[in-house]
């Protein structure tokens, strides 16, 4: 890992002790400032100080005035706005629309409330602060609202966000190398409003100019059709779904109000020398002194992050429409030498190391001319995709390795395995049962009627049945008492 470079900054007094008087981004969240790889805004402002640029972060700054929007002045390129790690309506509501009593990615201390749909609000703001500032969308929030979308709340369905913030470009999905392309471009003079094709990105326009200018786009059931008419919402879902994968996806256009959102195909995934470089940013891997404790750090504070994306693909995940199906891993080298860092921290218990599910960390297409035509939305439903290589050698090998880091006491999994996938990996179970579990292990059955579960693009319970089978005569020849923890949705 790179030595810590100190945190970035966060008032114009930071930037002035950097020898600069004006950031290149300033990249406003509602989550508290927490220097971390689990946290995305630190994430990419590490990512776009590797780029030279000078980058800083204000974060859960009081809504009700333009005034902590100022903090860092006007930023030569643009503003990033993110509501933070999770939607704001999760962060916002329980599942009964009651707002919720605390807020895990709040300093303990914060008074200033984290508003509804930061992304509109923060924007607007920002404008009042700076007028004609450029303004990108990022981060889960923008994800999945980047088209028409019903909003739980509000009990209706919204146009895209992109469109009610007024912002001039939206950026979905893993945002490095969209934004790498967009901070090359406006560096060389190009103004924001002429970049309008570049991957990962959504933009603003007028419908007739998109039917002018962009013919062959793959055209959504327009905003005012999808809002009425639940057979449209679920085409214009289905053909989302489809466009995914970022060698077939198209261009997509979807009208709302005489205006439109234009969608550029998915960014390419990573390869793992870029992410191991994105990794080894020299995180603090704590809060800003500023924020005081935040609870959603206690919760990574001793995990690692192994991989991106998701091979499932099921219909009610936010994984899918954000980090996409490609798995993405990291290097052993690069993991295991996060967790010598962490050993130096005085960190001898590595809570997790893993991503969506953790067992997929390695997994890949084993054909690479199948993976540039493929239109499947999920490689493991409704059987597991042929050509998928799910060989569990490198991730049991990397939880042994990542034990015998001088200093490490125990390595477990946290995030949770896929357990029919975990199935067709000989002897992955029988390695999690004897050293890897904290007592439960997370897997996610989500349901036990076939026709739910079909809709949901999940296998059938007898799979979670055989696999709890295998989990229980495992933990019990290791001599170990625990257990599942089964996730279902209700």
């Amino acid at each position: 890992m790179r030595e810590d470079r100190g945190f970035l900054p966060v008032n114009l007094s930071d930037l002035n002790r950097g020898g600069t008087r004006r950031a290149d981004v300033i990249i406003v969240t509602a989550d508290a400032y927490v220097d971390h790889p689990s946290f995305g805004a630190a994430l990419i402002g590490r990512f776009l100080e590797s780029l030279g640029l000078v980058t800083g972060i204000i974060s859960r700054p009081d809504p009700s005035s333009p005034e902590d929007f100022r903090a860092l002045g006007r930023p030569r390129l643009f503003f990033g706005v993110t509501a933070g790690n999770l939607d704001s309506m999760v962060s916002l509501y329980t599942a009964q629309r009651k707002i919720r009593s605390d807020d895990p990615y709040a300093p303990e201390s914060c008074k200033v409330k984290r508003p509804y749909l930061p992304t509109i609000v923060y924007t607007n703001r920002i404008r009042e602060a700076f007028p004609g500032v450029p303004v990108i969308l990022g981060g889960v929030e923008a994800s999945l609202r980047r088209v028409s979308h019903y909003d739980y709340y509000q009990d209706r369905v919204r146009r895209s966000v992109l469109l009610d913030s007024k912002a001039d470009m939206l950026v979905y999905g893993n945002a490095e190398g969209a934004l790498e392309e967009i901070t090359r471009r406006l560096s060389e003079g190009v103004p924001l409003g002429e970049i309008r094709d570049v991957r990962g990105t959504a933009v603003r326009v007028n419908a007739s100019e998109s039917r002018e200018k962009y013919s062959g786009c793959l055209e959504l059931p327009p905003h005012e059709e999808v809002s009425r008419d639940h057979g449209k919402f679920s085409l214009m879902t289905k053909t989302l779904y489809e466009n995914m994968n970022p060698f077939t996806a198209r261009r997509i256009f979807q009208g709302a109000d005489r205006m439109g959102v234009l969608i550029n195909p998915p960014s390419f995934p990573l390869s793992s020398e870029k992410l191991d470089k994105l990794y080894s940013a020299g995180f603090r891997r704590r809060e800003h002194p500023l924020c005081g404790r935040v609870e959603a750090l206690e919760t990574v504070r001793g995990s690692v992050t192994s991989h991106r994306g998701c091979a499932g693909g099921c219909r009610f995940c936010s994984i899918f429409l954000h980090q996409g199906k490609t798995v993405q891993s990291r290097s052993r080298g690069s993991v295991l030498s996060e967790v010598e860092t962490l050993s130096k921290m005085g960190i001898s218990t590595v809570t997790d190391i893993g991503g969506p599910s953790a067992n997929m960390y390695g997994l890949r297409c084993g054909d690479g001319e199948a993976l540039r035509k493929c239109r499947r939305v999920s490689c493991l439903y409704p059987g597991i995709c042929p050509v998928l290589d799910t060989s569990p050698g490198e991730y049991a090998s990397l939880l042994e390795a990542a034990g015998r880091v001088p200093g490490v006491k125990h390595v477990f999994v946290s995030t949770g395995i896929r357990h029919d996938l975990a199935l067709n990996q000989p002897g992955l179970i029988k390695r999690l049962c004897r050293g890897h579990i904290p007592g439960h292990l997370s897997t996610a059955p989500e349901h036990c009627r076939k026709e739910v579960l079909d809709l949901m693009g999940k296998p059938g319970i007898a799979a979670y049945e055989r696999f709890i089978r295998e989990f229980r005569k495992e933990s019990e020849e290791a001599g170990r008492e625990q257990y599942a923890m089964p996730y279902f949705i209700v």
